[in-house]
């Protein structure tokens, strides 16, 4: 009787962790799931980019003035060696 029950239990308590195993992932692979994670991904993506471009065209502009600002140095030393 004992022994009976005990397999019973177990026999039912390993059909159900099998099932839960098989469902884990089922989640994830639905086709709803998978396009909005992949759309948020891409949106987080398309952001980080245009932060870095946004940093990038910052520092251009920077090195621009300062080059500008050279060449114009040049240019003075350059009139004051032809006087």
């Amino acid at each position: 009787m004992f022994s009976t029950t005990v397999r019973t239990y177990l026999t039912r308590r390993s059909i159900h962790m099998t099932s839960v195993v098989r469902n884990e992932g089922a989640t994830a692979s639905s086709k709803g799931f998978g396009e909005k994670e992949k759309a948020v991904e891409n949106q987080w993506a398309r952001k980080h980019d245009a932060e870095l471009l946004k940093k990038l065209r910052e520092n251009l502009e920077q090195q621009e003035k300062q080059t500008a600002e050279i060449k114009k140095q040049l240019a003075e030393l350059e009139s004051k060696q032809k006087k």
